[in-house]
């Protein structure tokens, strides 16, 4: 079984590399991936921009995790010419192992990596009632029995960022206590290591807590049916985009930019008929209007 799942990342990585120079986020950008790839231009493509109010409470099971998650595991990080990928080089990847979420199986992490923009308001994927973060990262899981893949986003907020929405809640409410805003000591060694990876293919192995790299809260999240978000965008992806962003200092996303890449994302593509889920009950960030429009679209 896991041997199908090996076979089916590595398939996954030699397509990839053969498209690899037939795209980027430049000249042959996101505008004209369908040229070459006309799947780009489906009617299921991620990422999206989530409007909220009209998404739809669903109870979720929550997600369970192998300990190998959360112990030391050494990654190969690696520029791969379009963002910064990171892979376990162990010789047995079934130790990461995924359930619950209402994902229906068992899901081996197959790898991670990450998107980030021109400046600290711009690099996440997918948005949140038409607003940007400053990054998103992707945890790539596959079912070994199936081939599904499932697709764990998280959004990355920079300090300044998340000063700024600080700032934004006290001029609306004066009592809000400032809460503080860390960044992890594994975002900070991977980022570390990311930003001198300035030549395509060169990579460092890094020691790292896969857990420590995710959002605090696992609860909180939308749910809907996607794609890849780069070539040949794939369909049929189970998204799940979680609520909290991730902290990390600006200052290491803008060694990124200078030394790597100015930008790595796709922006929204067009919802059509797909329903997103949403494992809250309230919405709270929702207004009048944004019911409005949904009905209107309904």
């Amino acid at each position: 079984m896991y041997c199908t799942l090996f076979n089916t990342i590595v398939l996954f990585a030699i397509i990839h590399q053969l498209i690899a120079s037939e795209w980027n986020y430049g000249s042959e950008g996101p505008d004209v991936w369908s040229d070459i790839n006309p799947l780009c231009a489906g009617h299921s493509q991620s990422p999206i921009s989530i409007t909220t109010a009209c998404t739809a409470y669903k109870k979720f099971s929550p997600f369970a995790f192998s300990k190998a998650y959360s112990e030391a595991q050494n990654f190969k990080i690696i520029n791969t010419g379009h963002t910064i990928s990171g892979t376990y080089t162990g010789s047995d990847s079934s130790i990461f192992t995924l359930t619950g979420g209402d994902l229906t199986g068992s899901y081996v992490f197959s790898s991670f990596h990450l998107h980030w923009g021109e400046n600290y308001k711009s690099g996440s994927e997918h948005q949140i009632n038409g607003e940007k973060y400053a990054g998103e990262v992707h945890f790539i899981h596959i079912d070994p029995t199936t081939g599904q893949t499932a697709v764990l986003g998280m959004f990355i907020q920079s300090k300044i960022q998340a000063i700024t929405v600080e700032s934004r809640k006290r001029k609306r409410d004066p009592s809000t206590t400032t809460t503080a805003i860390p960044t992890s000591t594994e975002w900070d060694k991977y980022l570390l290591a990311a930003e001198t990876l300035q030549e395509v293919n060169e990579s460092v192995v890094v020691s790292l807590n896969l857990a420590s790299l995710f959002t605090g809260d696992l609860n909180t999240f939308w749910r809907y049916t996607g794609s890849l978000t780069t070539p040949p965008c794939t369909e049929g992806i189970i998204w799940t985009i979680f609520k909290q962003p991730i902290a990390v200092n600006d200052n290491q996303l803008v060694l990124l930019r200078n030394n790597l890449y100015t930008k790595d994302y796709r922006g929204p593509q067009p919802l059509y008929s797909r329903l997103v889920y949403r494992s809250f009950p309230i919405e709270a960030s929702s207004s009048i209007a944004d019911y409005m429009c949904c009905w209107k679209k309904n």
